[in-house]
């Protein structure tokens, strides 16, 4: 299924309507309806049902800064193109993964779970994703638009790393970027489906989280990779890729850093320095966070055991699980737990909104 393209303009535009302008259902949208939120500026996005279960909220938080919050089950392929003209887009994916590319790009990318997804294109050019059937997504996408993010972040903008900085005064395209999610940053994102405020307090907690994020990307290019390694062809980024989805799928038996490189037919060497490149982690670093960031769903949004989780993500015990999980998110998984409990298990943040 393809759907129409979508645009900040338009989603911005919604965003400012008065309530009663956004009632859409059925025939004015052609994928679901929207409704405005009650508290505060934006609109809640429901699908209907021959496209999936679910939808988005998108809250404008001031002038420069908007969220997206997506919680969302594509009942069958989905292909949609999205332009964000002017802005920096951070994606934090806590669950699911979904196909990307950018312009011409003729590899094309992944939204995964346990990474923040980033870029800034140029105008007039639009990222195209693909949504797999009956998989869960679950993410926030922050929109900081370039001409006002002196004010927002409270920093000069020549402060910033060059990568960002490029792009705001000269427009110097960012591809598809990714960075592992942080503790910090994954625990920002989970919070912004979990927010207790309404009102202004949302609006401001919201901003807060969204600005957590976007500083644990702008930290991770602080520590500059080491421009002297090994040069990466297309076939070395697919080898990289695919390490990643062995990572991901062998979570309950991982493979070391050298059969890791042996399976995909590349160095130990090279397989780091690609890592670092793509994913701004160690090998290690990427493994952890991904694990962590699977326990974190599984822990919150599933009745299994403690022991069961552990084993599925790659833990001998569940002790050295506990620990980990506390050390890396602040609370041991079953307060986690016992926090959601009131919360039905695939509940959309959404439904909690407004």
């Amino acid at each position: 299924m393809n759907l129409s393209d979508r645009t900040i303009e338009e989603m911005l535009y919604c965003a400012d309507q008065p309530a009663e302008a956004i009632r859409w259902r059925g025939t004015t949208q052609s994928d679901g309806w929207r409704e405005p939120l009650k508290s505060g500026q934006g609109f809640r996005h429901r699908y209907g049902e021959g496209v999936g279960d679910g939808g988005w909220e998108f809250h404008q938080l001031n002038d420069a800064l908007s969220v997206a919050v997506v919680d969302f089950r594509a009942a069958c392929p989905i292909s949609r193109s999205h332009r964000h003209d002017d802005h920096l887009v951070f994606c934090a994916m806590l669950e699911g993964r979904s196909t990307i590319s950018a312009g011409d790009d003729p590899i094309g990318d992944d939204l995964a779970h346990g990474f923040c997804t980033y870029f800034g294109l140029s105008r007039g050019d639009a990222v195209h994703t693909v949504y797999e059937a009956n998989r869960p997504l679950r993410y926030v996408s922050i929109f900081l638009r370039c001409d006002r993010i002196q004010d927002v972040l409270g920093i000069d903008v020549d402060a910033l790393p060059a990568i960002f900085r490029d792009y705001i005064h000269h427009r110097t395209p960012i591809g598809l970027s990714h960075v592992p999610l942080g503790s910090g940053a994954s625990i920002a994102a989970t919070q912004v489906f979990e927010c207790p405020y309404e009102g202004e307090l949302r609006r401001l907690y919201l901003i807060a989280k969204a600005l957590e994020i976007v500083c644990s990307v702008i930290q991770s290019h602080a520590e500059d990779v080491d421009a002297n390694g090994p040069m990466l062809r297309r076939t070395d980024i697919e080898k990289i890729k695919l390490a990643r989805q062995l990572i991901e799928t062998n979570l309950d038996e991982p493979l070391s850093v050298a059969d890791l490189a042996a399976t995909v037919g590349m160095t130990v060497k090279k397989l780091q320095h690609g890592f670092q490149v793509l994913f701004r982690g160690s090998v290690g670093q990427v493994y952890k966070q991904v694990r962590l960031s699977k326990a974190m769903v599984l822990v919150s949004k599933s009745d299994m055991s403690m022991l069961d989780i552990a084993i599925e993500c790659g833990y001998e015990c569940p002790g050295s699980f506990a620990r980990a999980f506390k050390l890396a998110y602040g609370s041991s998984p079953t307060l986690v737990r016992t926090s959601t409990l009131p919360r039905n298990v695939g509940e959309s943040a959404f439904a909690q909104a407004g």
